[in-house]
C-alpha cells in the first residue's frame, strides 16, 4: 500500500489525469525531496518499485547516481544534463557537495530522492575520509543536523520501514507571482539576463567593459556569457575565454563549434554556429571571421602587454582561481569580464568576492542574476541546501537582532562599530568548546564568518569542521552576537608516538596533524611530533569590526587557555602576506618556514608560524629559525650552528635513502654548492682530516658535508646545477644527460642524484 501511495505521489505531476481540464502541460509545481530510509532490503525494494513505475512514462528523464559516479571529472559529465527525477544512493558515502550537485540538475516539478540507512544507524556509523591519525568518529554532528533539518522541513517526504509521510501535492503549487513574471522572450530566459546582456554590450561598444557577473547556481550565467560571446564573434571579434578547467565552460561553449584550426598554445578555438551554409557564407562575406579561444589561466596569451589580437578576456568561475591571477588578468587586459557562482555545490564564493571587490576599478560594472531558470523562485529544495549545507541565512547578517529594541540596538553590529577598541574588547565573552556544544544560532554565525573570511568554502569543508573530533571552536561574542571566531586543530601528542620517527625521516605521512608533521619534517626531529599542539586553522573577525584589536585579543585568550591545558606550542599556517606576517609576529609567533609552491586556490605561499610554550619547543623553534636563516646567510659551513649542520646531514641522508624529496633538500644543496664554489679543494681536504679537537662534533658534521662538497667538485656540473636557487626539473634532466647520466623520467632523475650523493654517507 505504501509503495502504491509513493508511486502516485512521485508521478502526480506527470500523469495526464492530474492535469486540469485535460491539459497536456506539466503542472506548475515546486521541486520536491523524498527520503527513503531503512535497511538494505527495504531500500532495494523501494528503488525497484520506483524504477518500474517511472518506466511507465517514457517522457520522464531519470538519473540513478552514487558517490562513485560523482568523483573527479565524472561529476561534470553527470551534471551536464538536467532531469526530472534523480536518485542519489547515500548508503556507502555521504558528501554534502554531491547532494547539492545532484539537486541542481533537477527540473521544475521534479524530485530529488535520497537513499540512506535508518537515521540512527546512519548518524552512528558514517564513514568519513578526513579523520586525523589517532582519532575516531562515533557520532556525526553534521549528519544529525542534516537529518533534523530534513524532519523539520514541511516540503520533504519520507518513506521508512515504520511510516510513509508525503506532503499533499498541492502544497508544492507555485505562487501566481512567479508564474506571471515568467519571461516570454525567445532569446533570453529572464528579464535580468536580457538587461545584463545589453549592459555588457553597451559597455563593450564604448571600450569600457570591466564587469563582474555573480549569481547563485542555476541563474543562466553561463548562457548569458554564451549569448554575449556569440554576438561578438558574429561581429568578427576575437575573444579569449579562460577557466580553471576546460570542463567548466562546456555550457558557455555549447553554441559554438570547434574549429579545425590549431596553434601551439595548447588552446581550443571555436567559431559561432550558423543555421545554414547560405547564412554562413553571407556572414563571412559581410564580417571578418571572429572566434572564441579557450586558454588555461597560466596562458601567456592572457598576459601579453603588446597583444592586440584579442578584443576581450572573459574569466568563468573566477572564484576557483588564485586572486593574484585574476589581478594580473585585469592589469594586462583593457576589457574583461569576470564571472563566478556565489552559491552552489562548489561552495560559497562570498569570501572570494569580499577579497576581490577592493581590487576592482571604481567603474567596474557589477551584474547580479537572481532569477532561477531551471526551477521557480522560492524553490524549497534550493532553500534547504543553502541553509543546511552552506549556512546561508539572512538572519546572520546582523545575527538576528531586532534593532527596534534599545537593548538589541546596543548589541547590534552597527552600534558596536561606534565603540572604542577598549570598550568593545571589555564587553566580549570568550568561549572554547567542541561543535557539539554550539547552538544553531551561534553555529550559523560562526560558519558565515568563516565563509566570508576564507577564499572559498565548500559544503564538504563545513562537514569536516563540524565532524572532525580533533577540532575546537573559539568564539568572541557579546551575548548572542559573534564578533570573531577561530578553529583550532588538536595535533601531535600520543596520537603520533608510533609514527613520529617515520614522519621525521619522511617515510610516513599520516592523516591530519598538518602543523605537527610540517614542523617535525622541517626539524628532522622525531620528538617534535609527540609534543601537544593547538593549530589555529582559521580565524575570522566580522568585517565591520576589523582593525579594532579583536583578533589579537582572541589570540591572547587562546594562548592563556593553552597554558591552562598544558599545551606545548601553538601553531598556525596561512597564506603569507606582509599584513598577516605582521599580525602573527606581533602576537608572539615566530615564522619558521615558507612553502616553496603557491596554494592553488589562493595563489599565496603557505607560512608556518609557531608560538612555543615550553623549553623544548622554544629550543625547537630556535633551531628551525636558524635553519631558515642559514639558506640566505653568507656564513660558511663551519660558522653555522651545530644544530643546523645536524639537520642538513639528517635531511640529506633521508634523501639518499629515498624518503625525502629533491625539492625538500634543494636549499641545502644550494648552500653546499655555494660553499664548493667559494672554497678550493685543498681546504675541503684539510677539513676532512680534522677529526679530533675541542670541536669534535662540529668537525664530525663538517666531515660528512665536506665529502658531499668533494663529490660536487669532482662532478663540477653539480655545482652549477645546485647553484640555481629554484628547482627546475627540465634543466636538471638536460644537465645530467649532457654529462652522461642516464635519466628515465622524473623519478629516474631523483634516483640519479641520490646515487651520486649516496657515497658521502658510507
Amino acid at each position: 500500500m505504501a509503495l502504491i501511495q509513493l508511486r502516485e505521489w512521485l508521478l502526480a505531476p506527470y500523469r495526464e489525469d492530474s492535469f486540469k481540464n485535460g491539459s497536456q502541460a506539466t503542472p506548475l509545481l515546486h521541486r520536491r525531496m523524498l527520503v527513503i530510509s531503512g535497511g538494505n532490503d527495504f531500500c532495494e525494494a523501494a528503488i525497484s518499485s520506483l524504477r518500474s513505475s517511472t518506466d511507465e512514462l517514457a517522457s520522464l528523464s531519470i538519473s540513478n547516481l552514487t558517490s562513485n559516479a560523482l568523483k573527479g571529472k565524472m561529476r561534470k559529465q553527470v551534471l551536464g544534463v538536467e532531469c526530472d527525477i534523480a536518485l542519489l544512493d547515500c548508503r556507502d558515502s555521504f558528501k554534502p557537495g554531491d547532494i547539492m550537485a545532484v539537486s541542481g540538475v533537477i527540473k521544475r516539478s521534479g524530485c530529488l530522492i535520497l537513499i540512506c540507512p535508518e537515521f540512527n544507524a546512519w548518524v552512528d556509523n558514517i564513514a568519513v575520509p578526513f579523520l586525523s591519525e589517532g582519532f575516531t568518529l562515533n557520532y556525526s554532528r553534521y549528519l544529525s543536523r542534516f537529518i533534523e533539518n530534513l524532519r523539520k522541513n514541511p516540503y520533504v517526504g519520507f518513506h521508512t520501514e515504520t511510516e510513509t509521510v508525503l506532503p499533499d501535492i498541492s502544497f508544492y503549487s507555485v505562487e501566481q507571482e512567479s508564474i506571471h513574471n515568467e519571461h516570454t522572450n525567445t532569446r533570453f530566459r529572464s528579464v535580468e539576463q536580457e538587461h545584463a546582456y545589453h549592459q555588457l554590450h553597451q559597455a563593450y561598444m564604448r571600450n569600457q567593459l570591466n564587469a563582474l557577473i555573480t549569481a547563485p547556481r542555476g541563474r543562466g550565467k553561463s548562457s548569458l556569457l554564451g549569448l554575449f560571446i556569440d554576438s561578438l564573434v558574429k561581429e568578427g571579434k576575437h575573444i579569449l575565454l579562460t577557466s580553471e578547467r576546460r570542463e567548466n565552460v562546456t555550457n558557455v561553449l555549447s553554441r559554438f563549434t570547434e574549429s579545425e584550426e590549431a596553434d601551439n598554445q595548447n588552446v581550443k578555438l571555436y567559431t559561432s554556429q550558423v543555421a545554414s551554409l547560405e547564412t554562413q557564407r553571407a556572414v563571412q562575406q559581410t564580417t571578418p571571421k571572429g572566434l572564441v579561444k579557450w586558454v588555461p589561466p597560466d596562458s601567456e596569451l592572457l598576459f601579453g602587454k603588446e597583444n592586440t589580437k584579442y578584443d576581450l578576456v572573459i574569466v568563468d568561475e573566477a572564484a576557483s582561481m588564485p586572486l593574484p591571477v585574476i589581478n594580473r588578468i585585469m592589469a594586462y587586459n583593457p576589457q574583461w569580464v569576470l564571472s563566478t557562482t556565489l552559491l552552489g555545490y562548489e561552495g560559497s564564493g562570498r569570501g572570494f568576492i569580499h577579497k576581490l571587490i577592493p581590487n576592482l576599478p571604481n567603474e567596474t560594472l557589477h551584474l547580479t542574476l537572481t532569477t532561477p531558470l531551471r526551477w521557480f523562485k522560492n524553490d524549497p529544495v534550493e532553500a534547504y541546501f543553502n541553509n543546511t549545507c552552506l549556512f546561508e541565512n539572512d538572519c546572520v547578517k546582523d545575527a538576528g537582532w531586532n534593532v527596534n529594541s534599545e537593548s538589541s540596538r546596543q548589541n547590534s553590529i552597527a552600534f558596536l562599530t561606534s565603540l572604542n577598541n577598549s570598550e568593545l574588547i571589555t564587553a566580549c565573552e570568550f568561549d572554547i568548546c567542541s561543535f557539539e556544544n554550539v547552538d544553531e544560532n551561534i553555529l550559523q554565525q560562526i560558519m558565515s564568518l568563516l565563509s566570508l573570511a576564507h577564499y572559498q568554502t565548500t559544503p564538504d569543508d563545513f562537514m569536516r569542521l563540524m565532524d572532525s573530533p580533533d577540532v575546537l571552536v573559539v568564539t568572541f561574542k557579546i551575548k548572542d552576537l559573534v564578533l570573531a571566531t577561530a578553529i583550532i586543530n588538536i595535533e601531535g601528542g600520543d596520537c603520533l608516538s608510533d609514527v613520529a620517527l617515520g614522519i621525521a625521516e619522511g617515510k610516513r605521512r599520516p592523516k591530519g596533524h598538518l602543523g605537527a608533521q610540517r614542523l617535525t619534517l622541517l626539524s628532522a626531529d622525531f620528538n617534535a611530533a609527540t609534543q601537544s599542539y593547538w593549530r589555529i586553522n582559521r580565524i575570522a573577525v566580522h568585517p565591520k569590526l576589523q582593525d579594532k584589536g579583536i583578533g589579537s585579543q582572541l589570540i591572547k585568550k587562546i594562548v592563556k587557555k593553552a597554558h591552562e591545558r598544558a599545551i606545548d606550542a601553538i601553531l598556525t599556517s596561512y597564506g603569507t602576506t606582509n599584513k598577516l606576517d605582521g599580525f602573527w609576529s606581533n602576537n608572539g609567533f615566530e615564522i619558521v618556514d615558507y612553502g616553496r609552491k603557491p596554494n592553488k586556490a589562493s595563489g599565496e605561499t603557505s607560512a608556518l608560524a609557531v608560538l612555543p610554550l615550553n623549553v623544548y619547543t622554544d629550543e625547537l623553534v630556535e633551531k628551525v629559525v636558524a635553519l631558515k636563516a642559514s639558506f640566505i646567510s653568507a656564513l660558511s659551513l663551519h660558522e653555522l650552528p651545530i644544530s643546523v649542520l645536524e639537520i642538513y646531514i639528517s635531511k640529506l641522508n633521508h634523501f639518499t635513502q629515498g624518503t625525502r624529496t629533491l625539492d625538500d633538500i634543494w636549499p641545502i644543496l644550494n648552500k653546499l654548492a655555494s660553499e664548493a664554489e667559494l672554497r678550493p679543494k685543498a681546504i675541503s681536504d684539510r677539513h676532512e682530516n680534522k677529526r679530533s679537537n675541542d670541536a669534535e662534533l662540529l668537525n664530525t658534521n663538517l666531515y660528512v658535508l665536506n665529502k658531499l662538497i668533494k663529490i660536487m667538485n669532482t662532478n663540477s656540473y653539480l655545482v652549477s646545477l645546485f647553484e640555481v636557487s629554484d628547482i627546475n626539473m627540465r634543466l636538471i634532466k638536460e644537465v645530467l644527460e649532457d654529462n652522461g647520466v642516464k635519466v628515465d623520467g622524473l623519478k629516474g632523475l631523483t634516483a640519479a642524484i641520490r646515487a651520486i650523493l649516496r657515497p658521502a654517507f658510507k
